[in-house]
């Protein structure tokens, strides 16, 4: 049975196909399972790159995360091996992993980070406070402040885990795992035996850097990429994690100095609404107080009082960072 439509039959991938569309449509037989299977992998592993588009909307995304409000906090996490993210996820190869919907290059969930993330709080952290549920059943605080509960979504946000653009080649692999008794593990009664016929599934695993973020108050945004960078480091992030797979070494990324002089010097009382927030929301300790009084001095101090005495936010933000 064929898995494609005739106007398709032709169809093979080329340099910056996108890598998710091929595994849910490339498909060419359905009834030849393994083989045709096999064809669709290796037919994509052998002409996968990076979609240029993808460099440029990663620079985008990388400058606007770090504008983010008030404290994002930024890392590289390197694979020590192999990673397989989404393996259990609906698909027509019945195993999966998941690609950026868009580019269809490895990304890891932000939902599966804070997932990690919570789970080793609560198995790590010694104090109560950061236990998922204490002994007369209530939520540890901490824990419900940085990862929230049924009423509130906590205080940090995960964002996804980009991967990180570098050379030409997508960096997927083809990888296998044995049932060596199918008859046993589906339930049919039948003991596993020496003659059992094992079947050997491939998967498509992932490897190289990715880029973490998270964004809350600035204490808990450290909190919260603390933990994460022990979890991936001691759990791993994925499936088959008992198997090795999904560690990952974790680096703190230095956050370039945001260059505010330029966007003060362009201020105006037509904009100030939007830009003062801007600029302070990169800035953070004597840097951000700096900018603060050249406001002060571009805008005057009389107008920023009284538009603060009008309740206006950003002339109250501006007077707060100050230290006025």
């Amino acid at each position: 049975m064929n898995g494609r439509r005739e106007i398709l039959e032709s169809l093979t991938p080329a340099p910056g196909t996108h890598a998710g569309l091929w595994l849910d449509q490339g498909l060419a037989d359905l009834i030849e399972g393994g083989p045709a299977k096999q064809r669709l992998y290796d037919d994509l592993l052998g002409a996968a790159t990076v979609p240029e588009d993808y460099r440029r909307f990663y620079q985008r995304w990388l400058q606007s995360i770090q504008a983010l409000e008030p404290c994002t906090r930024l890392a590289e996490a390197t694979t020590l091996g192999r990673m397989v993210v989404g393996l259990g996820a609906e698909s027509i190869l019945e195993i999966s992993i998941t690609l950026h919907r868009t580019y269809g290059v490895p990304i890891i969930p932000g939902s599966a980070l804070k997932g990690l993330a919570a789970a080793a709080a609560h198995k790590h952290l010694e104090h109560p406070d950061w236990l998922k549920i204490r002994e007369d059943g209530t939520m540890g605080p901490s824990h419900r402040i940085l990862f929230g509960d049924t009423e509130s979504s906590g205080y940090v946000t995960f964002h996804d885990a980009l991967w990180i653009p570098e050379g030409e080649r997508l960096f997927l692999d083809l990888d296998v795992m044995t049932v060596h008794h199918p008859g046993y593990y589906q339930q049919e009664g039948l003991p596993p035996a020496d003659w059992d016929n094992p079947t050997p599934v491939a998967f498509l695993s992932a490897r190289g850097r990715f880029l973490l973020a998270v964004t809350g108050p600035e204490e808990w945004a450290k909190a919260a990429m603390d933990i994460l960078t022990e979890a991936l480091d001691q759990d791993g992030i994925g499936a088959k994690t008992a198997a090795g797979y999904g560690r990952m070494s974790v680096a703190p990324k230095p956050v370039p100095r945001f260059i505010w002089e330029p966007s003060v010097a362009a201020l105006h009382l037509g904009n100030v609404g939007s830009e003062v927030p801007r600029i302070l929301g990169q800035l953070t300790g004597e840097e951000r107080r700096r900018a603060a009084l050249a406001i002060i001095e571009k805008l005057t101090r009389n107008v920023v009082r009284r538009r603060a005495a009008e309740d206006k936010n950003w002339a109250k933000r501006v007077l707060e960072a100050e230290g006025t």
